[in-house]
């Protein structure tokens, strides 16, 4: 039972590295730095990705103005959340506080609006720092949706750019034990999928942006709160709490792969707050 499921880890391990990386990013993502200084620009590095909102909202290429109508929200319950992968020495959850969060990610029509009163997140105008060549890319303009259908979730949007969508309406990026967290009070509905039905255990066809997608949360008692992402991904089956939930091994090990800057056609996000 146990050398199946390391087979079957293995071979997830390899399908997603494919799945989560090629099939997800445009041919022309690789090729859109035109000199060294664009390819530097187009990698931000673990700083650049940590930076707190506030300096975010501060910094004049992120400043933002608010546009359209919110997505309403619904209260997610404080409680504990078990993380993907164990600890070192024990097993331990993660208390989270109550928060709200979007019933839904934003739609291309809400980021259109967005966009419209924020010319600099245009896709013309937005630097490579904060968004790579693929950002909108399935729009026909910078303020045009051409055949995209408004009503489904908006891709292909870089995580500084979700980031200051939240923030032009006092609003934030989920973290990632809160996106879970929610994933576990609502149920399967949470999800959303662009054409396909939810399934919480498989690779849904829409990802979604949180705030520390670049930390790997792990239940321990030991100070090990965010694992090493070399060092977990490929064995995840081992260090599994629950080693049959094969979609949140898919959601972690997208998001180890990610950088501020990409925009892929299937990573979407919703915006969260903290109750009162």
């Amino acid at each position: 039972m146990l050398a199946a499921r390391r087979a079957r880890y293995g071979l997830l391990c390899v399908a997603s590295a494919f799945a989560l990386w090629g099939a997800t990013r445009p041919k022309q993502v690789s090729a859109h730095a035109q000199n060294a200084g664009d390819a530097q620009r187009a990698q931000p590095n673990r700083a650049s990705l940590a930076m707190p909102l506030a300096e975010a909202v501060a910094s004049p290429a992120l400043r933002t103005t608010p546009a359209g109508v919110a997505v309403p929200m619904q209260a997610i319950p404080a409680g504990d959340y078990l993380p993907f992968y164990k600890g070192k020495s024990s097993t331990r959850t993660i208390p989270v506080r109550p928060f709200k969060v979007a019933t839904r990610p934003v739609t291309r029509e809400g980021y259109l609006d967005f966009v419209r009163a924020n010319p600099r997140w245009q896709r013309s105008h937005v630097e490579r720092l904060w968004a790579e060549a693929s950002y909108l890319a399935d729009w026909a303009g910078d303020s045009d949706l051409g055949a995209a259908d408004p009503h489904r979730a908006v891709t292909g949007v870089s995580w500084f750019a979700a980031k200051a969508y939240c923030a032009s309406f006092g609003q934030r990026l989920p973290t990632t034990v809160e996106w879970e967290h929610a994933l576990n009070v609502v149920g399967p509905s949470f999800t959303v999928t662009n054409g396909a039905s939810a399934n919480t255990n498989l690779a849904a066809s829409l990802w979604e942006w949180t705030a520390d997608f670049n930390s790997v949360p792990v239940a321990g008692d030991d100070g090990d709160t965010n694992g090493s992402v070399a060092t977990l991904f490929c064995g995840a089956g081992a260090r599994a709490n629950d080693a049959t939930d094969y979609g949140a091994f898919l959601r972690y090990s997208l998001r180890s792969s990610l950088k501020g800057n990409f925009a892929l056609k299937n990573l979407g996000f919703r915006c969260a707050e903290a109750s009162p």
